[in-house]
């Protein structure tokens, strides 16, 4: 519908409601910029010229503080409340040790019914996983567990996993915190830390693909 108006069309949609719209979406640069990816590949699959494209890409480029705004936004303040209150009140708002634990049993949940990652959520060791990254994430959201296994790049090592698979693990990550009763500005401040471990998770990704 914006599309159909931003290229000289009908207008459809009311652009004011653009940013609104996109507020509570976790939508960052790196996500808009796959979109417009993908959006330059189909049109060049339909035929589109390449002055046309260029024209489209510039359009299209106009709505990405719009878009993105409302992540930077939350994740900002979250950064800023966890910062001035401690961990200590982020873990007692997602319910402590009781609302974690029924948190990570929802995530799991979540993440062995989504076909995008549940190859990394299957085979014997499962519950020797679920268990170990019960500790870490209490352990890192504030909690009291005493996490002594493998550091997070070891465990990484062999699962052939990326930016795109994190994402989605986050994005059931968040689910998990909804389902279980926490709310939004909790689910920001619990995103802000876990999505400090990116790094870390992804360390062999990034370092063979340099």
């Amino acid at each position: 519908q914006y599309l159909s108006g931003a290229f000289g069309g009908p207008v459809q949609y009311d652009v004011k409601q653009m940013r609104p719209a996109h507020y509570n979406m976790n939508i960052t640069d790196y996500h808009f910029d796959v979109v417009s990816e993908l959006f330059q590949r189909a049109s060049k699959e339909n035929g589109v010229e390449a002055e046309a494209m260029m024209d489209a890409a510039v359009v299209v480029a106009k709505v990405r503080a719009d878009v993105t705004t409302g992540c930077v936004v939350r994740m900002e303040l979250a950064k800023k409340k966890n910062a001035q209150d401690g961990m200590d009140q982020l873990f007692q708002r997602l319910g402590g040790l009781d609302g974690v634990m029924a948190m990570i049993d929802r995530l799991y949940e979540c993440a062995e019914r989504d076909k995008r990652i549940n190859m990394f959520f299957e085979g014997a060791k499962l519950q020797t996983l679920k268990r170990q990254q019960t500790d870490y994430i209490i352990a890192t959201l504030g909690g009291p567990a005493d996490y002594r296994g493998r550091t997070l790049e070891e465990i990484h090592l062999v699962l052939q996993m990326n930016d795109y698979h994190l994402d989605c693990f986050m994005q059931n990550m968040a689910r998990a915190l909804r389902d279980v009763g926490a709310e939004q500005d909790a689910v920001d401040e619990a995103t802000v830390v876990l999505e400090q471990l990116r790094k870390k998770i992804l360390f062999h990704h990034y370092k063979n693909n340099k």
